[in-house]
């Protein structure tokens, strides 16, 4: 196994896997209660977090981490994370955590850190370790996930539904952005800060044109992002890109393909 390991071709392939398995239902739920742009906002707080963990010396994931948490902390705070004052919030923290993060990487040796790498990801070059972190959290998302499933469902349909099943929405909530967190920390070492995003949300949005229930969906967003990934890695090795952003582009392809598709259907429709 070991041997197999070294295969920076394979740890690569187990990686996508593993995101792929988790950014499935994080990403429906996450369509559902209207958080993409909270991902996004984590994202870009990350570089912060990132520069302030090797600045202190420390795994850059407890730097991600901590801001991270911090920031879902904050906002937990907030009751209507739909209304126009919460997106500006949102956006503000999204682009001062993205600059800080810059700055501070830029006050870091050259050789400590690629912003690159930080920014955009690099899923060939996976390591056994980040191997280890991603199985790791995604086991611990997915157990969080198993149990408090029909509560988040119902916190996606409606706070007042959820309340009248006995839910205690606020930690509810607050669990999920802890979740999400987490899920941001662990990825941007795969897709990078800019497109984690992109990948918990557009094979979701693909799916939701043609699933009937919860369920499906998360199925059937999961099939999408494997088709993003391999769409993704084959085009990366055959034309030289770099593989994030190409899993990205895949995702959307397929996307357009789909609505396209769902467009048809309905033409014909009688």
């Amino acid at each position: 196994m070991t041997e197999w390991l070294d295969d920076f071709l394979l740890r690569s392939v187990l990686a996508g896997l593993i995101m792929v398995t988790i950014a499935a239902p994080m990403g429906c739920l996450m369509v559902w209660q209207r958080l993409a742009f909270l991902s996004d906002t984590l994202g870009h707080a990350a570089v912060l977090g990132v520069g302030i963990g090797l600045m202190l010396q420390m795994v850059p994931i407890i730097g991600v981490l901590a801001v991270a948490l911090l920031i879902v902390f904050s906002l937990s705070r907030v009751s209507n994370f739909n209304s126009a004052l919460s997106e500006t919030t949102l956006a503000i923290i999204s682009h001062t955590g993205l600059a800080g993060g810059i700055i501070v990487v830029g006050l870091l040796p050259s050789q400590t850190v690629s912003l690159e790498s930080i920014l955009f990801g690099d899923l060939l070059a996976t390591t056994a370790t980040d191997l280890l972190h991603m199985l790791v959290t995604t086991v611990v998302l997915l157990i969080l996930l198993v149990h408090h499933w029909r509560a988040f469902v119902a916190l996606s349909v409606s706070r007042e539904i959820a309340q009248a099943e006995g839910v205690e929405v606020r930690k509810l909530q607050f669990l999920m952005y802890a979740m999400i967190a987490l899920l941001v920390a662990v990825m941007m070492q795969v897709m990078g800060v800019l497109l984690i995003a992109a990948m918990l949300v557009i094979p979701t949005t693909s799916a939701r044109l043609f699933s009937r229930g919860p369920e499906q969906m998360v199925a059937l967003s999961a099939l999408y992002g494997l088709g993003a990934l391999a769409g993704g890695m084959t085009s990366s090795y055959h034309f030289d890109w770099q593989t994030g952003p190409a899993i990205v582009v895949s995702a959307s392809a397929l996307l357009l393909a789909t609505l396209a598709l769902s467009r048809i259907l309905k033409n014909q429709t009688p």
